[in-house]
């Protein structure tokens, strides 16, 4: 199931649903005022954390009276401008991909020690093996990891990121998101994949030349300034039935204007979701 979140008021979220093979999309809440709908989503219409986390049942219920609000002309919109689909409380940014690692290390040389690179290709070409300074260290091999990103300067999709003063040198990381519904502690790698509700496309903004000052020359290396700044959300939640089960499969591609910048997949992740999610709840 896709959902939106439209403009909510001050008391509560109102909820797009998308029926499926179509490009109509349904106000929940106001197909559920109108036609009726089972008794579990009456409580859930007015919170985007609330449905996700009631999963399945609350799918379904919500399928079956979009679909047949669709039928009726009830209730029915094209897709929704965007907006935050959740507003985050915390985050979390993992660190995934050897591969994600290994290119931006070689592009921060490249940008800013070019010198260094005939010999790091020497070695690798001779070795088979990263250069060992550009690789992200013994613990990615033993544990997840990830940092305490900035859940007050995540913005919608479409929206404008302002410049910040210090950096000359910003780039993207197309990412995806997993939206947690519900608190957990010390949870097992089942029970911290049973508190994904959904996932959202993610864009993790990075001062790439900030990074490499922060990266060599402090003691709380490159995710202070480099990115703290902003990032950005997709507008649209996609349930787990849709998703989990080819999570490490999904293609995705940058274009900006019209223009393809670059294509990438989720292929080779090193940790699951669960894994990673459990290592962050301990304690």
């Amino acid at each position: 199931m896709r959902l939106r979140r439209l403009t909510p008021t001050d008391s509560a979220d109102r909820l797009a649903v998308h029926v499926p093979d179509t490009t109509t999309w349904i106000d929940l809440e106001a197909a559920v005022s109108t036609l009726g709908a089972p008794e579990i989503l009456h409580p859930l219409t007015g919170s985007m954390l609330r449905f996700l986390d009631a999963g399945e049942p609350a799918r379904e219920a919500a399928t079956t009276v979009a679909r047949r609000a669709a039928d009726e002309g009830v209730a029915t919109m094209d897709r929704p401008a965007p907006t935050l689909p959740v507003v985050p409380a915390s985050l979390r940014c993992f660190l995934g991909w050897d591969e994600h690692w290994d290119l931006a290390a070689h592009n921060l040389v490249r940008r800013n020690l070019p010198r260094a690179v005939p010999f790091i290709r020497g070695f690798e070409m001779l070795t088979r093996r990263t250069f060992p300074a550009l690789r992200p260290g013994p613990g990615f091999d033993d544990h997840p990891i990830y940092y305490t990103g900035n859940h007050l300067t995540v913005v919608a999709d479409g929206a404008d990121v302002e410049w910040p003063s210090y950096s000359r040198v910003l780039d993207f990381e197309l990412e995806f998101g997993a939206v947690v519904t519900r608190p957990i502690r010390d949870a097992s790698e089942r029970e911290a994949e049973a508190s994904i509700g959904g996932y959202v496309v993610f864009d993790d903004i990075s001062a790439r030349d900030t990074q490499w000052e922060e990266q060599r020359r402090t003691p709380f290396g490159p995710v202070v300034k480099t990115k703290t700044f902003a990032s950005s959300m997709g507008a649209d939640v996609v349930t787990p039935d849709e998703v989990a089960a080819h999570v490490d499969s999904l293609a995705a591609a940058v274009r900006v204007n019209g223009e393809l910048w670059s294509t990438t997949s989720t292929a080779g992740m090193r940790y699951s979701m669960g894994e990673s999610l459990a290592y962050a709840s301990r304690g």
